[in-house]
């Protein structure tokens, strides 16, 4: 069992200087440390855009759980203190922070003093995107962590030999990118601080999610930077097991929603959307304790049986707007004049991307 400070009862300029967890950055998205002990370190860690920790602290039974309750996602490798970690668990918390870092979040891996076992797992995972051990012993020459045993040192060797070197290539260990989406998603996020704002001024309280839960068990669509926004948020935000069961649940929707589709003719929108309601299907996000996604859900969502809201037509055209300006930085070219729509089973599964390529190679063959 760990001790954990709280931290009260100092003066703030000291305990802010004191608990300022002193991360150190490997690469954009990948930091190495020791274990946190107060409350007021993890706050720092938090603080400086960590979303994720691998914990190696074998000593530490129940370390891992207090970072979970302070919103990280986990994933714990007990490792005991100078000992090398078993390669088949070792290579499953890999493919953990191989993912973890793929959707955009920033890991912390550390164990008791960040040293010896931080060290191990961080040139294995360098070893793994393709780097030789010289390169990997390179890129951790200035910080504390890095094998300091032969336990460690031989597991890396037969980890390098396992992974081979990558040659063919310069290797990589930071995420490619050719689109970058952020300027677009911060105009979706300003319009929905707009439409807050506005809902708050006007005294317009939203039922969905907080009266009652019709609007999550209605069909709809989203528009393109909406999808984005939201599976963005899904991977941000959701632990890996939350966010797979929600990606299983989109699937099974997305399944009942093509046999209702082979049911009613596209002309029968009414038919449709009520028998899906009918049949009790409902938005992938939406568990019984609530959306999985509140603070984030679509602005569709967020005006939900407020009729009096008249700026409605103007958010669908802004809506309409910012993904036009999206589909023209992925494509160079303007999206169809129907648009795209995509389903929330779709937008929560990842299945709208393959949708949106499949419009995308039919408007070009149309269009050339």
């Amino acid at each position: 069992m760990i001790w954990f400070r709280s931290g009260k009862g100092r003066k703030k300029k000291a305990k802010e200087k004191q608990h300022r967890y002193p991360l150190i950055w490997i690469t954009s998205q990948l930091a190495v440390g020791y274990a946190p002990m107060s409350y007021a370190e993890l706050d720092s860690i938090r603080k400086q855009g960590i979303d994720a920790i691998v914990n190696l602290c074998g000593e530490y039974c129940d370390l891992h759980e207090i970072e979970e309750n302070s919103g990280f996602e986990v994933y714990y490798l007990p490792i005991p203190d100078e000992c090398a970690p078993d390669m088949e668990e070792m290579e499953k918390a890999l493919e953990w922070l191989d993912e973890a870092i793929y959707l955009g979040k920033k890991v912390l891996v550390h164990c008791r003093h960040g040293h010896g076992r931080t060290g191990t797992f961080v040139s294995a995972y360098l070893l793994r995107k393709g780097l030789g051990m010289k390169m990997a012993e390179k890129k951790l020459k200035n910080t504390p962590a890095g094998p300091t045993n032969y336990s460690q040192w031989s597991l890396l060797r037969k980890y390098g030999k396992k992974e081979g070197q990558l040659r063919l290539a310069e290797p990589a260990i930071e995420p490619h990118s050719t689109v970058d989406l952020e300027p677009h998603l911060r105009a979706y996020r300003e319009l929905v601080a707009e439409v807050d704002t506005e809902l708050e001024k006007l005294a317009l309280s939203p039922g969905c999610g907080t009266k009652d839960s019709r609007c999550c068990r209605e069909y709809f669509t989203l528009t393109l930077i909406e999808s984005i926004a939201v599976h963005s948020a899904m991977n941000r935000r959701l632990k890996q097991e939350e966010r797979h069961r929600a990606i299983e649940r989109a699937i099974g929707v997305a399944a009942e929603i093509k046999k209702l589709r082979h049911e009613y003719a596209a002309d029968e929108p009414d038919r449709f959307a009520h028998r899906f309601a009918e049949v009790g299907l409902r938005c992938p996000l939406q568990l019984d304790t609530g959306c999985q996604l509140f603070d984030e859900r679509p602005l569709r969502c967020r005006i939900w049986g407020l009729e009096t809201f008249r700026a409605r037509q103007d958010v669908e055209d802004r809506l309409a707007n910012l993904s036009r300006n999206v589909y023209f930085a992925l494509t160079g070219e303007f999206p169809p004049a129907e648009g795209l729509r995509f389903s929330m089973a779709d937008t929560v599964s990842g299945k709208f991307v393959q949708v949106y390529f499949h419009a995308m190679m039919q408007h070009h063959g149309t269009a050339s």
